[in-house]
């Protein structure tokens, strides 16, 4: 990670023009009445990455539970919806669909879960896709497109850079607000059993409230730096026009990530 930092600073910078592209897989009933199989999203461009147990082709379909792995020079690039989100060499994400526990939310999550290694993402906040890392959910912090990057540390901690706009961090009923510009390393404690696993909704959604005096901090932030902010005319890294090879009319698919 720490030998792409350009690389991987600007690589969504250009998705923020999927930002009214229609979500993949609306899961709606078809002529026959059956209900499709929902999608989760698409492969835009790989390299040495594989897709469960065979090669992450550009193009391919991804479904809840499907595992993305790449190589040390690898890289994978995946757009959901108005999102999309970049995999550094030696990065494992799985991705699920989860159920909102918000109430007035009645779409459920995607969730990019990273176990290992390092993403880069752009969100936007009419969308439900979500960065998940040990367990903490991140998202936008304010109703504008925006552009991360997080770092797996070890199974507690973890780095995350805001490139544009705030980004907010969500474990059980604690919070945070990661300024636009600013890197921190993030450690994450036990909460206990006694925590309410359900207090967590989409983080857009999630409205900051003042901590309560004497309640406990799981998420606790060490600043390490400032972060180069991406501008909306960045360049994108690793990106290309593909075509999807289930496009019935050839050259008629092509769609740039």
């Amino acid at each position: 990670m720490r030998s792409q930092p350009r690389l991987t600073a600007a690589v969504l910078a250009l998705s923020l023009s999927f930002y009214g592209a229609p979500s993949l897989g609306a899961g709606a009933p078809n002529g026959s009445g059956a209900t499709e199989v929902e999608t989760l999203g698409i492969v835009v461009a790989s390299h040495s990455a594989t897709l469960g147990n065979g090669v992450a082709s550009d193009g391919a379909t991804l479904f809840n539970g499907d595992r993305l792995v790449t190589a040390p020079n690898g890289g994978l690039s995946l757009r959901s919806g108005g999102a999309m989100l970049y995999m550094s060499g030696s990065t494992q994400v799985t991705l699920h669909r989860t159920p909102s526990h918000n109430p007035v939310i009645t779409r459920s999550l995607i969730r990019a879960n990273v176990t290992s290694g390092s993403v880069s993402f752009s969100l936007m906040p009419d969308q439900y896709f979500l960065v998940s890392a040990n367990g903490a959910l991140i998202g936008p912090a304010a109703p504008m497109p925006t552009i991360g990057e997080v770092t797996l540390i070890d199974r507690r901690s973890f780095e995350i850079r805001a490139r544009r706009g705030p980004l907010k961090i969500v474990y059980y009923d604690d919070s945070e607000i990661i300024p636009e510009g600013k890197s921190y390393r993030v450690e994450l404690t036990d909460p206990g059993p006694a925590s309410n696993k359900n207090s967590i909704g989409p983080v857009s959604s999630i409205r900051a409230h003042p901590r309560p005096s004497g309640r406990r901090r799981y998420i606790l932030l060490f600043l390490i730096g400032t972060a180069a902010i991406a501008g909306a005319g960045s360049a994108v890294g690793y990106t290309r026009s593909i075509e999807s090879p289930d496009c019935p009319q050839p050259n008629q698919c092509s769609r740039p990530n």
